[in-house]
């Protein structure tokens, strides 16, 4: 794809260790969107990295077979780059993950090891995983020192994904990003919102800027990127190698499209023109089967169905008759009802358009 000179500035290459990805945009792991459905087709929209769901070092510890966690682990390595997220307290069960991981043939093909330090999810904080260990730099260090030093002999490089601290009295990113480059990370990636703030309120990304300035590794920022405008304000102001896009591309994948198609303002401010196409109701509609299909390749058609309401509803937000069809697509219990709903709602958007 073509860009206009200073956009191949912020839409670039970048390099994470050894590995090189094509663009320096990545989609977010995140529990119940980033499945491998939907991480082939954010690549095919211009994501250089996607991330699997955290899965469990520990599990993987007592599933060796990975017959519990396939599901979540799963990559395609002709897709595009895609890492896989661990989570965990201990070391020596990285260590451990890692080996199973790297032994598998199909995992082995994965681009990177990402180590959440981020999530704010009770059930994972509680076990001093997550962005527990954002009060514990010590244990997180090891963690890293561990993954890097098994990874490593499969020339696979690990990264860390933090969050700005615990609460609002200990930010605490820029110092613990430090310790996570000392320790082996070779790129970051930083949620510029604190554990106790989860989701809400506002991204600070001052603490993101402030990493890049703290470390000579990758940053990849995340927060509040919602629009290509707002990934070019992060590259701009923070200084960030990298835009992780995150809930900004549930039910969005063409947010990636539209980043890497976006021209830059004539007069070299922050505001873009031409933000990208936008897709049309058969364009969403065609995705949406895709999504579907092959969700019921991987999972079976009635844990797929189940699994796909959720992406469903994010995919009609915002489009004309969205509620109705929310509820309409919760009741689909297979692939036919889910087609039926799409296609009352093409019929249902042709006629209001006629109408209005």
């Amino acid at each position: 794809m073509d860009l206009p000179a200073e956009m191949q500035l912020l839409v670039r290459r970048m390099q994470i260790g050894k590995i090189w990805l094509p663009a320096n945009l990545a989609l977010a792991p995140m529990a119940g969107v980033s499945d491998l459905a939907f991480r082939r087709i954010c690549h095919r929209m211009g994501a250089g990295l996607t991330v699997t769901e955290l899965v469990s070092a520990r599990g993987l510890v007592h599933d060796p077979s990975l017959d519990r966690s396939w599901r979540f682990l799963s990559i395609d390595p002709q897709a595009g780059p895609m890492g896989i997220q661990l989570f965990g307290s201990e070391p020596a069960d990285f260590s451990t993950a890692i080996c199973t991981i790297m032994e598998h043939p199909v995992l082995r093909h994965c681009s990177l090891i990402d180590i959440n330090m981020g999530c704010p999810v009770k059930k994972v904080v509680s076990a001093q995983a997550g962005s527990a260990l954002m009060r514990d730099p010590d244990r997180a260090a090891a963690i890293v020192r561990a993954a890097v030093r098994t990874a490593g002999q499969a020339g696979k490089p690990v990264t860390v994904k933090i969050r700005s601290g615990w609460d609002a009295s200990s930010v605490n990113a820029e110092q613990f990003a430090c310790r996570m480059e000392e320790a082996g990370a070779a790129a970051l990636t930083v949620h510029a919102r604190t554990r106790d703030q989860f989701y809400s309120g506002q991204a600070e990304w001052s603490v993101i800027e402030a990493v890049c300035r703290a470390v000579t590794i990758p940053v990849f920022g995340n927060g509040d990127v919602w629009t290509a405008d707002d990934a070019f304000r992060m590259l701009r102001q923070t200084g960030a190698a990298g835009v992780m896009v995150g809930r900004g591309a549930q039910g969005n994948p063409w947010i990636f499209r539209q980043i890497r198609e976006s021209q830059v303002a004539s007069d070299g401010s922050d505001r873009y023109t031409h933000q990208g196409r936008q897709p049309g109701l058969e364009e969403r509609i065609a995705l949406i089967i895709e999504h579907m299909d092959s969700l019921i390749q991987q999972l079976g058609e009635r844990t797929a169905i189940k699994e796909m309401r959720r992406h469903f509803s994010w995919y009609v937000k915002g489009q004309h008759g969205a509620a109705h069809l929310r509820m309409a697509g919760m009741k689909a219990g297979t692939r036919q009802e889910l087609l039926q709903v799409l296609e009352d709602w093409r019929n249902g958007t042709i006629k209001y358009c006629e109408n209005s």
